[in-house]
Order: C-alpha cells, then structure tokens, then sequence
C-alpha cells in the first residue's frame, strides 16, 4: 500500500525574521515541522506513496498541522485525534558565529500522550515498504517509547524494512537514556542513520573523529557487529560558521564504504536538512538505486535543504539530480 510510513510528532514552529533574536521582535514566522514529517514530506515529494502517523489535538491547529503535510501529498488518515495541545518549539537562525537556538515548549502533547493501542499498527503497515521514525520520538515518554516498539515490531511481522535515525537531542534525554532505549529498537532496524559524532558519542563506540572518513568506516563496523543492519548512512558535518558547513555522507554495507561529494554550502536555514538526507535515502533505496548512488543523492538533498526555509525540504528530484552530478547553484534560465 504504502512505500514508506513515518511515525512521530509533528510541532509548530515559530521563528523571528533573519537576523533578530527571539522575542526581539513582535513577528515570528509560523510554519509546521518534525523530524518524521519531514522526511514523509520530501518522500512524497520525490513519487512515493507516504504516510504519516501521528497524535494531534482536535481542533483547527491540529488539522492545519495535518493539512500542511496533505497538501504535498502524504497520507495523514493514520493519524488520530485527541489530547490537549500540540507541541511548540521556537528557532532563532544563528548568524556568523552566533549560533541557531532551539527553545522546545512540547510538554504535555497530544502525541506525547499517545499511546500504542491508539495506532492500529497492523493495519497502518499493512503491505507497506518501508518505516521510518527518528530518536526524537522515543525522548519524548515512555508512552512514545512504547509506541516506537510497538510500531517496529509490526514493521518486521509485515516485512517492511525499518529505517531509523538516531537524531539525538541533549534537550530531550541524556546520552545514557538515549543509548538504553535506542538499544531496544535498534535489534529491528535494517537501515540506521545518524551522524558520525552522535553515533559515535551516544552508542559509546569511541571512535577517534579527526579523521572523519576513516572513522565512518570504523564506526560502522562496529556497528555491524553489534547488530544485524542491511546498511548504515552517516552524515559529517563540519561548521565553519552558523551560516557556513561543510557536509557529506557516507552508506556501508558492511563490506564496502561509499562516500558522497564533500560540500561547502551557505546555510539559509539548516533545520531538517538531517531529515532531506533520510528522505532522499528512502526515495533512493526505494527506485532501487545502489549505495553509492544513494548516498550522493542524500547528501546533495541534505545540501540542498541548507538553502529553503521552513523544516520542509521544498526541492525536486531535478534539483537534486542536478547537484549530485555536479550541479554549481548557476542560475537557470
């Protein structure tokens, strides 16, 4: 039925115009975002069929959250309504060497209130491909966390492929949290994604990260033998400023590691750029492109993302074929 299900929370996210700092102003931008309903976004967007299972609150909110996602084409009829709010998070785009700031107001949300038996798992995944979720859900409570491995469980029943990025947020859990719970899910991934420093740090693999494409290799095969993983994608992010980063991946079938452009990109804005990588993986993986394809056609999304605003990754597959074969941002008339 569906090529990818993403399961997760979506938020509303308010930011103060380039250049000023939160509450400096009276005008904050609103828009929708989350890790899962980005990549079911950008999925979407590239010619899958995508869902998005999710709790929000009933109400016009709720709905234009779900409607912000509809719009591009994904499936939101998995998710259910109820609870009292949805959550809230404020971002202020660093500058130069002021960095970007995240202040979360998501306590008490409907989806962190959801629980396992309000998601018909078995129906949802039903003939699906693929499901996708992120670290960011399992932080949120231990009913979340619960749903997570309700969801994962149900993914390896119907033989759909389970993709998940670590995604780790200090302000949600601490490292030590985060590896206990993750280790939980991580026995029914097929596909992990993080990147390299997370990876490293918060699964305490130890890895000497000076030398960042040889630690990718080191990394993921000592990933390889703690778990049964098809590939492992890890992404190398170098900030030379708030506005200025250098990127690039890396996809290892345990055998072979397969490197993506090494890029410099100007950042307009750089949220969800993590999540256009995870997408255009699943797009990629999905037509049946091998990992070296792959994984030049995520980085060059995640590249691509740095220059639109909003958590969305509004950017064709055009674009993005065109940056991984070389593309130099030249103006096309």
């Amino acid at each position: 039925m569906y090529n990818v299900v993403t399961f997760g929370e979506i938020i509303l996210r308010l930011s103060p115009p380039a250049g000023t700092r939160l509450f400096q102003t009276n005008a904050l931008t609103a828009c929708f975002g989350g890790s899962e309903a980005n990549v079911a976004v950008l999925c979407a967007r590239l010619g899958l069929r995508a869902a998005f299972a999710t709790k929000v609150p009933q109400g016009e909110l709720g709905e234009a959250a779900l409607r912000s996602l509809a719009c591009y084409g994904v499936d939101v009829s998995p998710s259910v309504r109820g609870g009292d709010r949805l959550g809230v998070y404020y971002y202020e785009n660093g500058a130069g060497f002021r960095p970007g700031r995240c202040v979360y107001d998501r306590a008490g949300s409907a989806f962190a209130g959801a629980k396992a038996a309000e998601f018909d798992f078995a129906a949802i995944l039903e003939g699906a491909d693929a499901l996708f979720l992120s670290g960011i859900t399992p932080a949120l409570s231990d009913e979340a966390f619960a749903a997570c491995l309700a969801a994962v469980s149900e993914a390896k029943k119907n033989g759909a492929a389970v993709y998940f990025d670590l995604n780790y947020r200090s302000k949600l859990w601490s490292e030590s949290e985060a590896a206990k719970r993750v280790g939980e899910l991580l026995p029914f991934v097929d596909v992990f994604i993080s990147s390299l420093y997370q990876a490293s740090d918060v699964l305490a693999l130890g890895a000497d990260t000076s030398a960042p494409d040889e630690a990718c290799a080191a990394v993921a095969a000592a990933l390889f033998e703690r778990y049964a993983f098809r590939a492992v994608a890890l992404t190398v992010r170098r900030t030379f400023s708030a506005d200025k980063n250098g990127f690039f991946a890396m996809i290892s079938d345990g055998e072979n590691a397969y490197f993506s452009e090494k890029y410099e990109t100007q950042i307009v804005d750089r949220v969800g750029s993590g999540d256009a990588f995870s997408g255009a993986l699943i797009a990629a993986l999905a037509r049946g492109d091998g990992y070296e394809s792959a994984a030049r056609y995520a980085a060059a999304a995640a590249v691509l993302k740095h220059s639109v605003c909003g958590d969305f990754a509004i950017i064709s597959d055009d674009e993005i074929r065109a940056l991984a074969d070389g593309g130099t941002g030249r103006t096309v008339r």
